[in-house]
């Protein structure tokens, strides 16, 4: 592990970077692909500074709701996806759902902090 700065400082930084400065040296109509490097490098950020404990209590609301345990978040999820499908929720669907807002919620403090705030 590296001293100061840190991964996630050195992405903040270009973020900031390319949304004050850099994008005001490129043509017009090459600013919004700038503007999306710069929340690419902010969300990357955020997503290191989470680490793994989204991940984790995603895979552990999934294997609960599913009834099927997996060892990987993309496999819990589908097979949450093909239990919902199936109609195995249909009984616990208030259980599922405030999972499932839980869930969201994770994921939208990591893509866009703030924005699921009421």
């Amino acid at each position: 592990m590296q001293d100061r700065p840190t991964a996630p400082e050195l992405l903040d930084a270009m973020a900031a970077d390319l949304y004050s400065e850099v994008r005001e040296w490129v043509p017009r109509e090459r600013r919004f692909r700038v503007l999306v490097l710069a929340n690419l490098c902010a969300v990357i950020a955020r997503e290191l500074r989470a680490g793994e404990e989204p991940s984790r209590r995603d895979l552990e609301l999934f294997n609960a709701l599913s009834g099927s345990p997996a060892d990987d978040t993309r496999d819990a999820a589908a097979a949450l996806a093909s239990a919902i499908r199936r109609g195995d929720l249909d009984e616990r669907l208030p259980e599922a759902m405030d999972g499932l807002r839980e869930h969201v919620a994770r994921k939208l403090e990591v893509a866009r902090p703030g924005y699921a705030a009421p």
